[in-house]
């Protein structure tokens, strides 16, 4: 859609990647120009409710007119949108926003009470429209991948603003929070230590894969995390299988298996074959064996001919 000489890429355009702020845009858009120019194809738009109450809010503004109730909370939600530090409200709203509770858990975050609701509700329609109608969040893993990161990688230089995104969208609200340390955080389900554990080692095995795809692991390493899984395998069947007394000592030992895995994994991944390491060692040693030789040989130590050469 193109309004003036601003191109903004809007769910009819791109229902897998488009703007967040998309009806904003619009809203500016059209507090500039007019709805005149609008293709027919974006129409419908013109007249979507949250754009409405946008472009009123910045005609409001520009003539310096009394805001409405409902106009003030637009502009705490434009205030926190123009945040640019990692502790302004933008930078903890939008990963809140990417995981699935409700506007009332986050407001009760965000705010401390849900009296300005409507505020948060109104930044996400406006600047980070990532749920539907009812405030539910987008069944597209594509979208929620493009907001949380919309360069599509990251690594150590990745602002930890975009990491919080990412971990939201990718793992949820509770596993946020606890990055966040937010013990008292009001929309947590499960608070127990297993929880993150378990939350760490699906993380650490969605690296460990990657790296198995990009051929960065040995087949020394591969061994020993097949040896691994299957040690846990059968410890899990084992369980299955054995007595009530049994049973207490099979679930006390995967627990301490699962405190480890972390760990082992990180180990594995870091291993190298020891044939490839041991085959290039002993190659530079026969390099550096051949050099020497032939420096004391014809030169000398320092460098001097040999009187014996005169």
């Amino acid at each position: 859609m193109r309004l003036n000489d601003t191109v903004i890429v809007t769910p009819i355009d791109n229902p897998g990647q488009y703007d967040p702020d998309w009806r904003n845009s619009i809203a500016m858009g059209l507090a500039e120009d007019g709805c005149e120019r609008v293709d027919p194809v974006y129409a419908r738009y013109t007249q979507d409710p949250w754009v409405k109450r946008q472009l009123g809010y910045l005609r409001a503004i520009r003539r310096n007119s009394p805001l409405t109730r409902e106009q003030v909370r637009l502009r705490l939600a434009s205030m926190w949108f123009q945040g640019n530090s990692p502790s302004d409200v933008r930078f903890r709203l939008e990963p809140l926003l990417l995981t699935a509770v409700s506007y009332r858990i986050i407001a009760e975050d965000i705010l401390g009470d849900c009296e300005d609701l409507e505020a948060i509700e109104a930044y996400e329609k406006l600047y980070f429209n990532i749920r539907d109608n009812e405030g539910h969040l987008s069944r597209s893993c594509q979208l929620r991948q493009y907001f949380a990161l919309p360069s599509g990688q990251f690594n150590q230089d990745t602002p930890p603003e975009q990491m919080w995104k990412m971990i939201g969208s990718l793992m949820g609200y509770d596993t946020l929070v606890s990055v966040w340390m937010w013990k008292d955080a009001h929309g947590i389900i499960n608070n127990s230590q297993e929880y993150l554990l378990d939350e760490m080692w699906r993380l650490a095995q969605s690296r460990l894969f990657m790296s198995m795809f990009a051929d960065r692991v040995g087949h020394e390493s591969m061994a020993k995390l097949l040896s691994a899984i299957s040690a846990q395998q059968k410890m899990i069947q084992d369980g299955k299988n054995a007595g009530s007394v049994d049973s207490e000592m099979i679930r006390a030992m995967q627990g301490m298996l699962g405190l480890m895995s972390p760990v082992m994994v990180g180990s594995v991944g870091a291993d190298v074959d020891r044939a490839k390491l041991e085959e290039a060692s002993a190659a530079r040693l026969q390099a550096e064996s051949a050099v020497a030789a032939v420096d004391i040989g014809e030169v000398g130590q320092n460098g001097v001919k040999l009187i014996s050469e005169v």
